[in-house]
């Protein structure tokens, strides 16, 4: 059992009000290292919630099915110099892939694990905050080894919480859990999805907009193609024609 797949079971307790709660931390354990993660995430961010302010979901995010540029690589390099953080690299052999976004009854709060464990960091957007949350569903289809049609489904997530910009990508799993989690919450669901991006300026519009830079990336990947493909279909006319070409 997995990361996402122990915290998504975590949701399905918390969204059942008569669920029982699971105390025996030598089951945990055998039940998957993850839950041990989770418990340990928990006993550190439980403290410095507001009083009255319970966990309502969770948003697992990994490097496989989410975002991943600022994740590996060079960027995914750290320094840990905290006991818990230390331990956390030697069993999970992760520095800065492992995410995840944590939902209470007021307000988001996204933090990168190994950050976390080493220095108390997390990022937190109350509800009231956010304008409006951005999604856009992508397909993109491919054929497997057998040659058979397959298509994957991801979805862009964007919004902003004052001055902070907060984009990711989501499998279809995900999305799911996102939605059940937002529909849940009632504070979280008087805030509007919107098939726009949402920015407080001009600025931010243009520097911190995931769609706008797929958009663009879109582009500037597939226009030489397209170039390079009208030219030879150009060239193929012309030599149809008798006309001089230099294509052959």
């Amino acid at each position: 059992m997995g990361f996402k797949e122990v915290l998504f079971k975590e949701n399905k307790r918390l969204a059942a009000a008569d669920s029982a709660k699971i105390t025996d931390t030598a089951t945990l354990y055998h039940r998957s290292k993850y839950y041990i993660l989770m418990k340990e995430i928990e006993k550190l961010i439980l403290p410095q919630l507001e009083q009255g302010e319970t966990i309502q979901g969770y948003l697992p995010l990994t490097v496989s099915d989410n975002t991943g540029v600022m994740n590996t690589g060079y960027n995914a390099q750290t320094y840990v110099t905290t006991e818990k953080a230390r331990w956390y690299v030697d069993q999970f052999k992760d520095t800065r892939g492992n995410r995840v976004m944590i939902f209470t009854e007021t307000r988001i709060i996204f933090m990168v694990i190994v950050e976390f464990f080493e220095e108390n960091r997390y990022f937190s957007y109350a509800y009231d905050s956010i304008h409006s949350i951005f999604t856009k569903k992508h397909r993109r289809r491919y054929f497997d080894e057998h040659l058979k049609r397959q298509s994957h489904i991801w979805y862009l997530l964007d919004f902003q919480s004052g001055n902070h910009v907060f984009d990711e990508t989501l499998a279809q799993k995900d999305y799911e859990t996102l939605k059940e989690i937002w529909q849940r919450i009632p504070a979280m669901a008087r805030i509007p999805e919107s098939n726009r991006v949402y920015r407080r300026n001009l600025f931010d519009h243009i520097a911190s907009n995931g769609k706008l830079a797929f958009n663009v990336g879109f582009w500037l990947f597939n226009l030489p193609f397209a170039v390079f493909l009208i030219w030879v279909i150009w060239n193929l006319i012309r030599y149809a024609l008798g006309a001089p070409t230099t294509i052959f």
